[in-house]
Formats: C-alpha cells, structure tokens, sequence
C-alpha cells in the first residue's frame, strides 16, 4: 500500500480541527455572551452542546461508510462544517449560536469513524502504529491548545475570526480530499445502519444530555421541561438498550461492555476526559473573571498542558508496548491527583508561578492517561470489532468532555452560591468586620455605594476561590477512587491488559 503522506497528513488536519473546535470559543465565551446577549453562568453551553453534536454524529458517520464514496463524503461535510461555522459567526442571539454549535458538532462527528476506516484501508502496516499514536496525540493536545488559542484571537481581534478562519481551511481541505480520494478506488463494505435504534438513541442521548446540561439554569426537577426531558430520555434509553442488544448490526454494540478491560478503559477514559476538560473550564473561567488575568496568560498556563502531552510519542519503544497498560494508567491518575491536591489550595492572591506548576503536573498526567486506554479498547477485540470500538471510544471521549464540562461548571456556580451567603451572612451592619471594612475603606476615600460595590466584589473574588478550591477537592476523590478501583484490576488476569498480538488501529 502506498505511503501517501499528503492525504494522511490532512487526515490528520481535519482529526484536529474537529477537536480544537471544541474548545475553541472556550476562553471567548466571556466576549461571545457579552456580545450576544446572554450570562457567564451559560458560557459553558459551547463546549457542551458542541460534544453532544459529535456524539450524535458519530453513528451517522459509521452508517455512511460504504453508501457514499469517500472523496463526496468530505466535500460535503467539510463545506458544511465551513458554513455553518461562518453563519455561527454573524448570529445575534446566543440561542441560534448554541444550535449551530450543536449542527457542527454532528458534522464533526461524523468523521471520526469515515478517517479511521479509511486509515486502516490505505496506510501501510508499518505505518499504523504511528498513526495510532498521532491520533492519540491530537485528542491530548489539541483541546488545550484549542482554548488557549481561542482566548489568544479572542482578545487580540474579535471572537468571529475563529469561525471565519474555519471557512478557508475546511474548504481547502475538503476539496484537496475530493482531488486526492478520486485516485483510489476504495471499495468500502457498505455498514448496515439501524435507524430505528437510531432514532431511539438521539432521543435518549440529547434529553439526558440537555437535562444534565441545562438543569441547574431551569431549577431541575421543579421545571416541567426538566421533567419531560428526563422522562423521555430515561424511556426511550431504555428501549434503546432492549433494542440495541440482541441486534445484528447496532448502533452502538452494548455487548462489548460485556468485556472487563475494555469496560475499564471506557470508564477510566470518561472520568479522566471529564477531569481534563473541568481542569481546563474552571481554571479558565476563575482566572479571567475573576482574578484578572488576560486570555493571553491564560492561553500560556493552559498550553503548559498541551506541551506535556506530546510526550506519548516520545514512547515508542518496544518496551513500552510490552509493558501492562494499568503501570502508566497508575502513574497519570497520581499525577492528575496531586495536580487538583495542589490547586485545592488556590486563593485571590495565587501567582503564576504556582498556576503553571499545577498545569504542568497535569500535563504530564495527560501524557500518559491516553495511549493505555487507546491501546486497550482498540487491541482488545479482533480487526472485525474495529469499527464499533471506534464508536465507543469516540462517544464516550467527547460526552465525558462535554458533560464534564456541564457537571462541573454547574458544581462552580452552586459552590459559589453556597460560600457567598456563607461569608455574606457575616457581614451586617453591626458586626466587627463590616464596621472594619468600612473604617478602611474611608482612609482610602472609597465611600457610600462605592464602598458596597468594592466590599461585593471583594465577597464574590473570595467565594469564587473557595468554590474553585471545592471542585478541585471533590475532582481529587475521585481520581483517589479510579486509582484504587485501578489498583483492584490487578488481582484480574493479566493478559487482558497485555494486548500485543492485535490490530494497530
């Protein structure tokens, strides 16, 4: 098979771009809502709704393979992916931008499984591995630079160049793969596609998701549009697994869960993706709210993440490749560990040296957490099981990183809620510390509403901390619980976790 290094490298592009759009307008959402009308407390809702896109496309894409030829497959969805980028651009309510979000999401979505299938068809076996590595290299990476570029075009130009500098790359792209994909002559196997499972699992999957997403800003259970949207999400989830079970060809095979190492990784790969994507949301959201940092600083601390994260390919070696997958699964989780202990201890006064250390420590965390759970999902079942792994790996890598994004946004703003009536209720106009305050503040002339005003912001600076500190302690136990539901495996047979006599992709 002939080594064609244009066509993979813009595979790779394309991989990218789907991931960096995610958390692109991440550091932006401050000028996008301001821009557009809406409040901080929903900036999150464009990462969110954006990774619920991509899992509802991903099935899509996995039924397209064999029923449209590759070179139209991309020019379509690539010129869409740019059109839909350019309308999100100019729209004037944060309504609209959020559903065209979600429109490109499914795009984006649908080229995971089509690029995989068509790596695995056109690359040479003893490029496979290397492929394989740069793919997991992207997924690393790419989401911190993704923000960290975002807040750099953000806060330099306007936050419509990083919709309009889509248009160009995306149709450049698309059509130097209708060019170069005309030259083979791919004879996919058409993929039989479900559509009632279909059907039933868009329905489940966006209530579920919308319910969890939005719950906080509708006052969960006592809305009536809570409700429904769980209740249907709940019923048409469960007719969705009666369904999908005893299937031939599912949507998305719950039988492989059946599988204890690859029910594992899945697992250890949502609760790390959710951490990785909270990391990344709360640290971004504090520091440019609320302790003044400009999305440039923010861009620089974040990309000491993505840097650490190129260290997968420095890993190679065949003694790595022989080694069990749990030691640096166990060495990513400590790290991650004593990245969110040490920034348990964030104050108003933190200094950047201590950020960047924090950021550095989990960088390497995200280094090694990755390629072990790569390798087990996609070495575990034989070449024939490819594809539905695929759609379980990227289902539930971009839903960890979305609703990751929503649980702990949501957890921010309630523990923000909490500490301030908690320091709030100290302040009357009687008690020490406010008659201290205000004593204080007149030898600096700050005096009447003026003084209310530094004395609110003061209290929102200090409880935005403490809530920050809190996220980070409840991401610290839970890591503490993976590490030792990790350590367990290790009384399971060891060759579950050895998988080297397997397909590369």
């Amino acid at each position: 098979m002939k080594d064609d290094k244009p066509l993979f490298f813009v595979f790779f592009v394309a991989l990218a771009l789907v991931a960096m759009n995610n958390t692109l307008p991440l550091m932006s959402s401050p000028y996008i809502v301001g821009d557009l009308g809406a409040s901080n407390d929903i900036s999150f809702y464009v990462v969110t709704f954006y990774s619920i896109g991509n899992a509802i496309g991903v099935p899509l894409g996995r039924g397209s393979i064999g029923r449209m030829k590759s070179e139209w497959f991309f020019l379509i969805v690539l010129f869409l992916f740019a059109c839909f980028s350019s309308w999100a651009a100019v729209v004037t309510d944060y309504p609209s931008f959020i559903i065209l979000r979600l429109v490109q999401g499914v795009l984006g979505g649908t080229l995971f499984p089509v690029i995989s299938t068509l790596f695995t068809a056109l690359a040479p076996q003893e490029k496979k591995r290397s492929i394989t590595y740069t793919i997991v290299t992207i997924f690393t990476v790419v989401p911190a630079m993704g923000a960290a570029c975002g807040g750099w075009i953000s806060y330099d130009y306007h936050w419509q160049w990083l919709f309009h500098a889509n248009v160009p790359i995306f149709l450049g792209s698309g059509l130097f793969l209708y060019k170069r994909l005309k030259h083979y002559s791919l004879s996919l196997e058409k993929t039989p596609f479900d559509r009632v499972g279909y059907v039933f699992y868009v329905l489940s999957l966006s209530a579920l998701s919308i319910s969890w997403t939005m719950g906080q800003q509708l006052d969960w259970f006592r809305s009536p549009i809570i409700v429904v949207l769980s209740f249907v999400g709940v019923l048409t989830g469960l007719f969705f697994v009666l369904w999908e079970w005893n299937h031939p060809h599912p949507i998305l095979d719950l039988r492989l869960l059946k599988n204890f190492a690859f029910s594992f990784a899945l697992i250890n790969l949502g609760v790390l993706f959710s951490a990785y994507f909270g990391m990344v949301v709360l640290l971004a959201s504090w520091l440019s709210l609320w302790v003044n940092y400009t999305p440039i600083w923010i861009g620089l601390i974040m990309g000491t993440m993505a840097i650490a994260g190129i260290l997968p390919r420095l890993l190679f070696s065949e003694g790595y490749e022989r080694m069990d997958t749990r030691f640096p699964l166990a060495i990513s989780i400590i790290l991650l560990a004593l990245s969110s202990l040490h920034t348990m201890f964030f104050n108003v006064d933190i200094d950047l040296k201590r950020i960047a250390f924090s950021r550095i420590v989990a960088g390497f965390g995200l280094a090694f957490f990755l390629t072990p759970l790569f390798r087990i999902c996609f070495h575990t079942f034989s070449e024939e099981k490819a594809l539905p792994v695929v759609g379980f790996f990227q289902l539930v890598r971009v839903l960890a990183g979305g609703l990751g994004t929503a649980f702990y946004s949501t957890m921010f703003l309630r523990r923000q809620v909490f500490f301030h009536q908690r320091l709030g209720g100290d302040l009357t106009a009687f008690s020490s510390n406010t008659k201290g305050y205000f004593a204080h503040a007149a030898q600096l002339n700050i005096k009447g509403e003026e003084s209310l005003a530094e004395l609110g912001n003061l209290l929102d600076r200090q409880a935005t901390a403490l809530a920050l500190d809190d996220c980070f302690y409840f991401m610290l136990w839970i890591l503490i619980a993976l590490f030792l539901f990790t350590v367990l495996t290790f009384f399971s047979p060891r060759q579950s976790f050895f998988p080297e006599n397997s397909p590369n992709l």
